[in-house]
């Protein structure tokens, strides 16, 4: 059962069932993936590319007011191998078979094919063969799709010799600007990056990710924004609130009151998060991510077992813990040899509530989009 049944069984009250669909152990081969691809297409492609997965550390949450958000590329992604042929239409194939047309991963492959038809990389008449292979969850909001797309679009600019895109979504932009020890800042109004030093590894940290799998019973994600424009027709760009006790007291809606406190700290939390950063501190942002957290509750997140990762990750050693993204991931800054105890004390955890344990992996921030053959 996929997202639609998880959210069904939050509506009735029914705890998640636990991680949505597989997490790859491996990393796609990219010589069997050539292989493969021949196999299904009749000729060798043009080449292989690679695109992470993203984790949202904060501020992702704010798209509709015109703030920020801070961004790590992860180890994990999706690699496509492409050729563009005589013949019409675009193919999109995994491994094991065919993907329909409305497969998240085949929409943003199709997207990608329609942006580089509309800024010239391709051709009207020119075909595109896709085969995909990941060690990204799809359902996990760590970018799956967005990976997808960014590997074919980076591909066709590629083979048509341009520059890189810059990238259509704040998922690509990442994606594309990233580095291996840094993050990302995305403004989400005017969609520029700015990459900031974020080494973990000379800190001895790593970056949990803790996939739950469970859903908020709706899609918040369009409520929320739609909260957030009301309450900027009152205020005015939330981005330029500088006295916030006085500009709650002009919302007479309770609800909007909180979302809008949520988004204006969270900017505030961003800015100091990013001083810390510059002055190359990143050690000491843990207790940032985890008032970021806390602060989601003014948003009418976090989901009942993403409180229970973070608050349990912290009891085990994390140095800081948040919610990302809209779903039931949760990432906690943590020492290295805190890893495997965060672990068990999840798992111990959840069993105790009669929850299926969620997943748990560490990594450091990885490298962006390239070419790998």
């Amino acid at each position: 059962m996929g997202g639609a049944g998880a959210r069904l069984r939050a509506v009735l009250g029914v705890r998640s069932s636990g991680p949505l669909g597989a997490w790859p152990d491996r990393a796609p081969d990219a010589d069997a993936l050539v292989r493969a691809f021949g196999e299904r297409f009749g000729e060798p492609p043009a080449g292989v590319w690679h695109a992470p997965g993203r984790l949202a550390l904060m501020g992702e949450h704010t798209a509709a007011s015109g703030g920020v958000g801070l961004y790590a590329a992860l180890p994990w992604g999706v690699t496509a191998a492409l050729a563009t042929v005589a013949a019409p239409g675009v193919r999109v194939a995994a491994p094991g078979g065919p993907l329909r047309p409305r497969e998240a991963a085949a929409r943003a492959v199709a997207e990608a094919v329609a942006e580089a038809r509309r800024t010239g990389a391709l051709d009207a008449g020119t075909g595109v063969r896709v085969l995909l292979d990941a060690d990204l969850p799809e359902r996990a909001s760590l970018g799956h799709s967005a990976a997808a797309g960014t590997a074919v679009a980076l591909a066709l600019a590629d083979l048509d010799g341009g520059p890189p895109p810059e990238g259509a979504t704040v998922d690509q932009r990442v994606a594309l600007a990233a580095r291996p020890g840094c993050v990302v800042r995305v403004n989400l109004r005017t969609m520029r990056t700015t990459v900031l030093p974020f080494d973990l590894a000379e800190a001895g940290l790593r970056l949990v990710v803790v996939d739950t799998g469970a859903l908020p019973p709706r899609d918040l994600r369009a409520v929320r924004s739609a909260e957030l424009r009301r309450a900027q027709e009152t205020l005015g760009p939330l981005r330029a609130v500088r006295d916030l006790p006085g500009s709650l007291r002009r919302l007479p809606d309770p609800a909007l009151r909180r979302r809008v406190e949520y988004a204006v700290t969270e900017v505030h939390r961003i800015n100091a998060a990013v001083g810390l950063l510059r002055s190359g501190r990143a050690a000491e942002t843990g207790p940032i991510l985890s008032a970021s957290h806390l602060s989601l509750r003014r948003f009418g997140l976090p989901t009942p077992e993403a409180d229970l990762a973070a608050e349990t990750a912290a009891r085990a050693g994390a140095r800081g813990v948040r919610m990302s993204g809209w779903a039931g991931t949760v990432l906690a800054l943590a020492a290295e040899e805190r890893v495997d105890g965060i672990r068990e004390a999840l798992a111990e955890e959840f069993r105790a509530r009669g929850w299926v344990p969620p997943r748990v992996r560490a990594a450091l921030p990885s490298a962006g989009a390239h070419r790998l053959r």
